[in-house]
């Protein structure tokens, strides 16, 4: 395997997420959260932090100088719950690591910063096998809920 690198997210990977968000549609996400998505690059160029304090924190994986994926985190609703936000692998990278290697840095990062938090994400069918690995819980599944036969699956992973 190439040499991988996760660094945090700057506005000129927004073509190389965005490349890879589309990869992803419609199995992943659907056509509409493409411009959801662009929405959120755009925001996290604009500013780190609003008055509240509210903070994504956003990362790529680069492998071979190229983005193959990218993802965060952050407090979603200003809820003080702690949210996986957009956390994706291009089509073309699927199985070969990549995804793991980001979802542990990314539980990384949240730990140091708030430890003992639970860690939230909402996800479909298709990837919930993939969380379950790491210890998350589904605690509630709304059928069709991204679209029609595309379900939400909302998942914990426990504080400590």
């Amino acid at each position: 395997m190439e040499m991988t690198m996760i660094r945090e997210y700057v506005p000129s990977d927004k073509a190389g997420c965005l490349a890879a968000f589309k990869s992803n549609v419609p199995l992943f996400f659907t056509e509409g959260e493409i411009a959801e998505f662009e929405s959120f690059l755009d925001k996290l160029g604009a500013r780190s932090a609003d008055a509240d304090g509210w903070r994504t924190w956003f990362f790529v994986v680069e492998s071979g100088n190229q983005i193959v994926g990218c993802g965060g985190f952050g407090d979603k609703d200003n809820s003080n719950r702690i949210t996986l936000a957009w956390g994706l692998v291009h089509k073309d990278f699927h199985k070969k690591g990549f995804g793991e290697q980001l979802l542990k840095y990314r539980l990384g990062e949240i730990k140091k910063r708030f430890p003992e938090k639970p860690v939230f994400i909402d996800t479909t069918q298709f990837s919930y096998p993939f969380f379950e690995k790491f210890g998350f819980r589904t605690t509630k599944i709304t059928d069709d809920f991204y679209a029609v036969g595309m379900h939400r699956y909302d998942m914990v992973l426990p504080g400590e």
